[in-house]
């Protein structure tokens, strides 16, 4: 089966908002409850309110027909965060979501904040919010983002590559063992009592090869 990588688009968001829903589903179920087009609507506002930040060094995977299947983003060292809960997240997740929908997420991304790893390493890139969609996996798909996302931090000088994943997720952890990475870092202490218990995974990207049936498209360097 052949796929394509490319740079995000703004023209992608609906189907980027679709995704990182079902990125909340699999990684984190219940942290988004509700009827679905509601949780998808409060995603895409939170992309849209981000402007060209929210497309950023972000990818999408695309099938064979051109439709979008999946998803990544790269943050380097010297690049901003992009804004998970930008101005306005909070009236509008208790407008779509409803009060205790809303609030059952605002206490999950909390707990969040005590497990967050900061990334200051100058010579590696961190790849986060990676998700194909449910019925394209287990079909190489993922490992074809992956090794496009690792090309593409590549192409921008660096050298290594992050990511972190929840502890109780082993089978991602497996996902990423196959491909290469190793743990480097683990959630621990007090922390691990309010937080969701995480692992930093990393690989070293000098002999990486790419994947002979995804052709990536350039991206801007901008």
């Amino acid at each position: 089966m052949a796929f394509t990588v490319r740079p995000a688009t703004q023209a992608d968001i609906p189907d980027l908002a679709r995704l990182i829903v079902e990125l909340y589903q699999a990684e984190m179920p219940g942290a988004l409850t509700g009827p679905v087009e509601k949780q998808i609507e409060l995603l895409r506002f939170t992309l849209e309110a981000n402007g060209d930040k929210a497309v950023h060094h972000r990818y999408v995977l695309c099938n064979e027909r051109g439709m979008v299947i999946g998803t990544g983003m790269i943050e380097f060292p010297d690049n901003g965060r992009f804004e998970r809960a930008p101005n306005g997240t909070v009236a509008t997740a208790f407008r779509t979501l409803g009060v205790f929908p809303a609030l059952r997420l605002f206490g999950v991304v909390a707990r969040t904040l005590f497990g967050v790893y900061r990334h200051t390493d100058p010579q590696s890139a961190l790849i986060h919010t990676v998700v194909v969609t449910r019925s394209e996996r287990s079909n190489g798909a993922g490992a074809v983002l992956m090794h496009a996302l690792e090309s593409a931090i590549r192409e921008f000088g660096y050298t290594r590559a992050r990511l972190q994943v929840l502890a109780w997720n082993t089978g991602a952890q497996r996902f990423y063992e196959r491909l290469g990475y190793t743990t480097i870092w683990r959630l621990s202490g007090w922390r691990v009592l309010l937080s969701w218990p995480s692992v930093v995974m990393e690989k070293a990207l000098e002999d990486c090869q790419g994947d002979e049936h995804v052709s990536t498209m350039p991206a801007s360097s901008g």
